[in-house]
């Protein structure tokens, strides 16, 4: 016989076992470097251009909005199986994009870092002090140099993290108050294609927002 959930059964089933409701301004992403170590690397060039790599905190704190891409099928079509009945039968997985967010500071680290990372996969010049220098505007270039994709393609990490009160089964639980990793996901291989247009206004002052689109090859999705 089905029974009615009420107040109590979801206090016990959901907010004492399982810890609660999720989240949504509880996250953490992170860059991964490809593994060139030699040479002119990534690394290497956003610390001579724009003073800052990856691993700058104001990234992390920057982050206004992310998301976990979802994950489509493609079907074909195969009639005929039975008499009046249509199959779908998977054909080809599909990752979707990735688009995330970010508010501008004063310095705009966010929107620095972003279009450093694309002059890089395809920019205009070799000579790192050229780049943003007070010449580069002036200079007239006939060709633009494509990199290798292993150079600038990179692996983004994504964690959900949630509030720790002592409930739900966690393996190696933290300390009361602290955040726990629910899931990881990974993203290979993946790069910036847009970088979003910024409007400014002589009207009352708001916050900025840029917001950038990243290709990626596949994803994987670790269980904590």
């Amino acid at each position: 016989m089905t029974t009615a959930t009420g107040v109590s059964t979801f206090i016990q089933k959901i907010l004492d076992k399982k810890g609660g409701i999720s989240a949504s301004n509880l996250y953490a992403f992170n860059i991964q470097y490809p593994s060139q170590t030699t040479g002119y690397t990534f690394k290497t060039y956003l610390e001579k251009n724009i003073g800052f790599d990856a691993s700058a905190e104001e990234l992390q704190l920057l982050c206004n909005e992310i998301q976990l891409p979802g994950i489509t099928y493609s079907a074909t079509d195969i009639k005929s199986v039975h008499k009046g009945i249509t199959q779908k039968i998977a054909s080809a997985k599909v990752y979707n994009e990735l688009d995330v967010s970010f508010y501008l500071d004063a310095e705009s680290v966010p929107l620095k870092f972003f279009r450093a990372w694309q002059d890089f996969t395809m920019g205009h010049t070799e000579r790192a002090t050229d780049v943003y220098g007070d010449g580069a505007p002036n200079q007239r270039h006939q060709a633009f140099a494509q990199r290798y994709y292993d150079d600038y393609a990179c692996t983004l990490d994504i964690k959900k993290l949630e509030k720790y009160n002592g409930g739900g089964e966690v393996k190696n639980p933290p300390k009361q108050g602290d955040l726990k990793d629910v899931w990881e996901a990974k993203l290979f291989n993946a790069y910036p294609y847009t970088v979003s247009s910024i409007p400014y206004s002589a009207g009352p002052a708001q916050l900025v927002k840029v917001s950038v689109g990243f290709y990626y090859e596949y994803s994987q999705l670790k269980i904590n």
